[in-house]
């Protein structure tokens, strides 16, 4: 498909990015500004403080660092992701990571310098400055800043984990390379005799069309060419996980799983989040004893095609009749606006302003990034950025209005100081999530070729979310329990765990012999990263069922947003009445995918 040059874009659907800086040249002087503030830092922590008032001088000259690095990293990003053959855009991202290689050595000397501090001595400085501080005051930066001191590891040593970070990600670039350019396109005939070349970036769409035996020819045509790979594909990801397995052994963390359940907030900011390592035992447990609800929704999808067997080439097809609708972005606006309406009047406003400042770059461009539908990157001090893929469908404007739940997000925790203005990955999905739900609603309510979308639509990011992300993870989980007890992850081990999930997860569809094989392709994103998805989702259906039986108010729900980055995760996801080392909130959450079930099976 042709697509527009940049320029032929009306401005009012492409990014304002003078809103973080007002030219490049902006953004090379606050790379400069940065330097000397890190300069600042690298000397403040040559020696433990002495006073409060030495004490806050550090934190707040840490969190400045902070702030300063988000928004170069933004307008980095953002503006390399709408012009990626600008070799200007390319030197300048550059440049980014060669700073970030010293600042995180930078960082660490300065939680070194916390930590040096005594206990006690360390207790009564900190209330000190709260004494004079504005809420929410230090304490919670300070402590997190000290406890992941702990990890910390010398100068030296944090200077080479620093210079050895290109190499440390090698493993993704090389999946992104054989899935892009190594990669040979089949050529599939369609049944109007126009023949398609199938990639990476067309397949799910091309196993979306209506013709039963053309997806058949798709999906072998494409499985085919990837299993060429499956070799490099396997070792590409057993080195990933090595490098996890090593970092967490490094950093004196007890396991892979353990060093992600002690991980960033987002964007960095010095904040840490942590889960007990149990939540994940329990969360994969409880899916895989609540598939039911999963199976029967592939039930219904094979009934509703009319097939005797539900093979993996139906799994993308639309399971209604009637044609999806096109939708102008104007309509898709109004849409959402009115689908949030149940989060009250004040966040309604927010989202209408928020389209109204040119946070979105709406439509896919010549140069822009398109290998993915939407993401949301942000700063404390700039706010979010939503940069989208929208189509002029409904399955795009979904992926705008999950975007928006992250951006919203962020324009309530910014509402505090800068250093709490983050979030830990799994409680962000759940306004995103929780966003979907309220417009595959509000399309059901619509009726026609809208609810008819919806229907699909509801069933698979709640599926994707919930179901498909617990196997990801426990697929995860197996083979870094491989390399963790010094073995290698080999082609056969690798599709003995994908295929005994698989059978389970999946019962009611027909595989072939093959299908050991159709993980290949994935591992372009952070070890374990499917498990905040499954965490989302539950935290999601938690609050839309609160918020229609009045547990939840509005109101509470939008505290909720304001408190991300405030109280610890587990705390978070209990105020949606989820205790996530349990059970509970697995299974209330399969209950109400099923309730989903009965509305889509209507």
């Amino acid at each position: 498909m042709s697509l527009p040059s940049r320029d032929d874009v009306d401005p009012e659907y492409r990014f304002d990015l003078t809103r973080i800086y007002e030219t490049p040249a902006d953004w090379e002087s606050a790379r400069e500004q940065l330097e000397t503030r890190l300069a600042d830092l690298d000397a403040a922590a040559a020696d433990p403080p002495d006073s409060a008032a030495d004490l806050r001088s550090l934190l707040e000259t840490t969190e400045d660092c902070y702030r300063r690095k988000q928004r170069l990293e933004l307008y980095a990003r953002l503006s390399r992701n709408v012009a990626t053959n600008d070799e200007d855009a390319d030197d300048r991202l550059r440049r980014y990571r060669d700073l970030e290689s010293t600042f995180e050595p930078t960082v660490a000397a300065a939680r070194r310098a916390i930590v040096a501090l005594d206990g006690d001595r360390f207790d009564a400085c900190l209330d000190d400055v709260d004494a004079t501080a504005e809420s929410p005051g230090w304490r919670r930066y300070a402590e997190r800043l000290r406890e992941s001191a702990s990890h910390a590891r010398s100068a030296e040593v944090e200077e080479a984990v620093a210079t050895f970070e290109d190499a440390r990600t090698a493993p993704v670039r090389i999946v992104r390379e054989v899935t892009t350019g190594d990669f040979d396109p089949p050529t599939v005939e369609g049944p109007d005799g126009d023949a398609a070349e199938v990639r990476d970036g067309n397949f799910r769409t091309e196993l979306s069309r209506k013709d039963r035996d053309y997806r058949r020819r798709v999906y072998e045509a494409y499985h085919a060419e990837m299993d060429r790979f499956e070799h490099v594909l396997t070792r590409a990801y057993a080195e990933k996980l090595q490098v996890a397995a090593a970092e967490a052994d490094l950093r004196g963390y007890d396991s892979a799983l353990d060093r992600t359940f002690h991980g960033d907030v987002y964007p960095k900011s010095g904040l840490t989040f942590e889960l007990p390592t149990t939540a994940h035992e329990a969360m994969v447990d409880a899916v895989r004893d609540n598939l039911g609800a999963y199976h029967r929704a592939r039930e219904v999808r094979r009934e509703r095609l009319g097939v005797d067997e539900l093979r993996p080439w139906d799994l993308s097809v639309s399971i209604v009749d009637d044609d999806p609708p096109d939708l102008s972005y104007e309509e898709a606006r109004e849409h959402v606006v009115a689908a949030l309406e149940p989060l009250g009047d004040e966040y309604v406003d927010r989202v209408r302003s928020f389209f109204d400042q040119r946070r979105v770059d709406v439509f896919p461009t010549q140069d822009k990034r398109t290998d993915i539908p939407a993401y949301c990157p942000s700063s404390a001090a700039d706010g979010a950025f939503v940069l989208a893929n929208f189509r002029e469908d409904v399955r795009t404007t979904f992926y705008v209005v999950h975007e928006l739940g992250h951006a919203i997000n962020v324009e309530y925790n910014r509402e505090g100081p800068t250093r709490y203005a983050a979030c830990p990955e799994p409680v962000s999905e759940v306004p995103s999530i929780l966003h979907e739900l309220l417009l595959a609603e509000h399309f059901l309510a619509e009726d026609g070729a809208l609810a008819a979308a919806a229907r699909n639509r509801l069933l698979e990011f709640l599926g994707g979310n919930f179901y498909r992300a617990a196997w990801g993870s426990a697929f995860t989980h197996r083979l870094i329990r491989v390399v963790e007890n010094g073995k290698e992850v080999t082609p056969g081990r690798a599709r003995e765990a994908w295929s005994n999930l698989q059978s389970e997860f999946e019962a009611p569809v027909v595989y072939d012999d093959r299908a050991g094989r159709n993980w290949l392709g994935k591992g372009k994103r952070e070890v374990y990263s499917n498990y905040q998805y499954v965490l989302g989702a539950s935290g999601a259906l938690a609050a839309r069922e609160r918020l229609r039986s009045g547990d939840l108010t509005a109101s509470e729900y939008r505290q909720f947003l304001r408190s991300t980055g405030r109280e610890d995760q587990l705390a978070l996801f209990e105020r949606l009445g989820c205790d996530l080392t349990t059970a509970t909130p697995y299974e209330r959450a399969a209950e109400a995918f099923d309730g989903y079930v009965d509305a889509v099976a209507r």
